[in-house]
């Protein structure tokens, strides 16, 4: 028998630059290491139970991440999550631990959207809340995306993909879908943003944002 746990996580400075596949590894042996056995599935390919809610794209921060597992041992949340930071390398850190219900779906299955802020002052682009209001009242917004199958760049709808957006104190904010069921890459929205303000070199200039996931939102209330 398993208890399954909720981690949430922040990943931040150099530790940025690690793969999601990476991550799920870096976790997978640090837990070992502090003393815990995770459960693994049966079946002829058995792997471990364990989940990070969504991938965070390479280089971005994330401030409130989340990772499920399933451990064979009923133990204090709160000495779970002691253990395991010390063994954490600066840039990683466990904020929270609890338990969860044994009736309640995966992580990953209950995420619906997530909060982004993008910082561009190291970037020569500027924006004003004029350009983000006449942005999002337009009828329809397109952004490009790589087909799955033929790996062509291909125009979608991504307007009732967009929760909400504004600028605060020289960031840009947005809340965007993000889960199986509905998903828009924050670099998605801001191609189709920087094209209708009027920029064209839009990979450069993405490449100069730092973009940090603030948050990210369940169909219930899990945390």
């Amino acid at each position: 028998m398993g208890y399954r746990y909720l981690f949430a996580f922040q990943k931040t400075n150099l530790m940025v630059y690690i793969s999601h596949l990476d991550l799920q590894r870096f976790f997978r042996r640090t837990i070992k290491s502090s003393g815990y056995k995770i459960i693994y599935s049966q079946g002829f390919n058995p792997h471990p139970k364990m989940s990070i809610a969504q991938p965070l794209s390479l280089g971005y921060e994330g401030l409130e991440e989340y990772l499920e597992i399933e451990l064979d041992t009923d133990t204090n949340p709160d000495l779970i999550k002691e253990n395991i930071n010390k063994q954490l390398p600066n840039g990683l850190n466990i904020t929270m631990v609890k338990k969860l219900p044994d009736d309640i779906k995966s992580i990953a299955a209950l995420t619906t959207s997530a909060a982004y802020r993008i910082d561009f002052s190291e970037s020569k682009v500027s924006f004003s809340e004029d350009n983000v209001n006449q942005f999002l009242s337009q009828e329809t917004i397109l952004g490009t995306r790589r087909h799955k199958k033929t790996k062509k760049m291909i125009e979608v709808q991504i307007k009732d993909k967009i929760k909400s957006m504004h600028l605060e104190d020289g960031v840009l904010k947005f809340t965007v879908d993000c889960g199986s069921n509905s998903n828009l890459n924050p670099e998605t929205l801001l191609r189709s943003f920087l094209i209708f303000c009027g920029y064209v070199d839009t990979e450069s200039i993405i490449k100069k944002f730092h973009i940090t996931r603030e948050q990210i939102f369940f169909q219930k209330d899990i945390i």
